[in-house]
C-alpha cells in the first residue's frame, strides 16, 4: 500500500463527499443489492424498477 500526502482542506472536502454518499439512497439501493446477490437471490429488470 502507497503513502500519499492530501492537503487537509481536499482531505475534508473527500471526507464531506464520502458521507453525502453514503447518506444517499442511490448508496442504501446498492449494498441492498449486494445482499441480495450474497444471498442467492436473483432479480430481473421489471423488479428493480427498469
Amino acid at each position: 500500500m502507497e503513502t500519499i500526502t492530501l492537503p487537509k482542506s481536499e482531505f475534508e472536502q473527500l471526507h464531506r463527499e464520502l458521507e453525502t454518499l453514503r447518506n444517499s439512497g442511490l448508496y442504501k439501493r446498492l449494498l441492498e443489492f449486494e445482499k441480495n446477490i450474497s444471498e442467492g437471490k436473483r432479480f430481473s429488470r421489471s423488479d428493480l424498477g427498469f
